[in-house]
């Protein structure tokens, strides 16, 4: 039994894509593919995907039928929006294709990000994200896949905490690998954002804790974090830490970072934590 309508999920990512051709388009990033390209991009994913999740051959005939309508339909006012009932059974549809994504206990997480990209573009889109038809929930599911199979992913990397010395001031974030000392600190996004963002701040008091997933025992076995493990780490924040599978490595290693331009290169004496 096919677990996808596939079908209808292209009628209804067909009806979208038309509502935001001739309708408001979103701010078009710097340097990025224009939105429409990007929403055929993820479609086609999305259909091939859930056709070999499925064991079919994917059909192209349907992404032939997807441009086909858009062209048609460009610069029409005659286009039909999609009924709440469409909204809900393609929504319902990409909710079951993140869940067996995860199931399958393989790294999909490239594939449940299209599907999280997709509904965060829906999400900007009043028609479809004012509607009672579940969006809100299936974004948050497709975040929550992708953090619970990020924390089983064998990869080490450290949280850095930063607080300032003039102030409420203070940053935090993931960054890739066992960070340990001023140095390697200052390298990082997370104090180079800090030190941008308060530059009135002349010392850091600076906490780092190493970690790694997939509940392994010590850092044998993993792989410096990935861009893409930190965005999903970086985007939940704090949080990330309590899922299942991140474990405690290293530390705490504790330091003073002074960032006044006279005083860049020196750094108080850090406390170094038990490693395991």
């Amino acid at each position: 039994m096919n677990r996808f309508n596939i079908p209808l999920v292209a009628e209804g990512l067909t009806a979208y894509a038309i509502e935001r051709q001739n309708g408001f388009e979103r701010h078009q990033l710097e340097d990025a593919p224009p939105w429409r390209e990007q929403r055929r991009l993820w479609t086609d994913a999305i259909l091939q995907g859930m056709a070999r999740l499925d064991g079919l051959a994917p059909d192209p005939k349907l992404m032939e039928q997807f441009d086909r309508e858009l062209k048609q339909a460009s610069g029409s006012a005659a286009a039909v929006p999609a009924s709440l009932q469409l909204q809900r059974e393609t929504i319902q549809n990409l909710r079951n294709f993140v869940t067996a994504l995860e199931d399958t206990g393989d790294d999909r997480r490239c594939q449940v990000n299209v599907v999280r990209e997709l509904l965060e573009d829906i999400a900007s889109h009043l028609p479809w994200a004012g509607k009672n038809n579940r969006l809100d929930l299936a974004r948050d599911e497709a975040e929550r896949s992708l953090v619970r199979m990020t924390a089983q992913m064998p990869i080490r990397f450290t949280h850095i905490a930063l607080g300032g010395d003039t102030g409420p001031h203070w940053a935090n974030g993931f960054v890739s690998g066992s960070v340990t000392d001023a140095e390697a600190v200052k390298q990082s996004p997370v104090y180079q954002e800090a030190v941008r963002d308060y530059p009135e701040v002349g010392n850091w008091a600076t906490l780092c804790v190493g970690y790694v997933g997939r509940g392994l025992p010590s850092a044998l076995g993993t792989v410096d974090a990935s861009d893409f493990d930190l965005e999903i780490m970086n985007r939940i924040g704090d949080r990330f830490l309590d899922e299942p599978g991140v474990r405690w490595l290293s530390g705490p290693y504790q330091m003073t970072i002074a960032a006044l331009a006279e005083s860049l290169d020196e750094s108080a004496p850090f406390q170094m934590g038990h490693t395991m």
